[in-house]
């Protein structure tokens, strides 16, 4: 009995481990990289609706397992490469841009499916700028992993790069750091949201603008009509 209680401890124990470091890195990557799909979203043109939709679902998926596939795969990848944090960042740079850029391709027309969009252009565009995005955006996305495993104590950066001030820090300033990275992301999100404007709305509200000028139009028109066919009386003779 003594043997399975210590299996059964230490697999409660395991687990609870990798579920926190799944959480950690789900929530780096999301945090890195929602301001800056959402801008590109919102440049090609899509609705408030779609982006905000697709957002919501890329984190879900994250949170539920897609994240932890992409950062396995970018070990797996790193370790068949021989790259360690400690590697030349111009090596490390290249590797997570290809490999983020393969992998939001792959994702991107499965998620915009799910959100709706039936256009094949449309999809293909999203893909498109994915792939893009994801090459420029791999290396941040690496470094922002790496940096919130050190900010919530999960392990210590490695890279040369990271900042020595921040590696010294507590470990309640480091957590205080991190939560105000997330904060920030979500503000900017908004922001984006707020002050790039709908284009599928205005378009909405344009047509429904142009529909109530020529039903006005066709009211007045048929009113004039109805006063020149409406007789007269004559006048009478004195």
């Amino acid at each position: 009995m003594e043997i399975l209680k210590n299996i059964y401890n230490k697999t409660r124990e395991f687990s609870k481990n990798k579920l926190k470091e799944h959480l950690i890195e789900s929530t780096a990557m999301l945090a890195e990289s929602t301001p800056l799909y959402s801008i590109y979203e919102k440049v090609t043109g899509m609705s408030h609706e779609l982006s905000i939709n697709a957002r919501l679902l890329s984190a879900g998926l994250t949170y539920f397992g897609l994240g932890y596939i992409f950062e396995k795969g970018r070990e797996s990848s790193r370790k068949f490469f021989n790259i360690t944090e400690k590697t030349s960042e111009w090596i490390q740079w290249p590797h997570d841009a290809v490999y983020t850029g393969l992998f939001s391709a792959a994702l991107a027309p499965f998620v915009y499916f799910l959100c709706g969009s039936r256009s094949t252009k449309e999809i293909g565009i999203g893909t498109g700028c994915a792939f893009a995005l994801g090459l420029v955006n791999g290396y941040p996305i690496g470094y922002a992993i790496d940096a919130f495993k050190d900010l919530t104590g999960l392990g210590n950066c490695e890279r040369k790069t990271y900042p020595n001030f921040i590696k010294k820090q507590p470990s309640k300033i480091k957590k205080a750091i991190a939560v105000g990275l997330v904060a920030g992301s979500l503000a900017v999100t908004g922001g984006i949201y707020s002050l790039i404007p709908d284009k599928e709305k205005a378009s909405v509200q344009s047509s429904q603008g142009i529909e109530k000028m020529l039903s006005s139009y066709d009211v007045n028109q048929k009113n004039n009509l109805a006063d020149l066919m409406e007789p007269k009386e004559e006048g009478k003779c004195q």
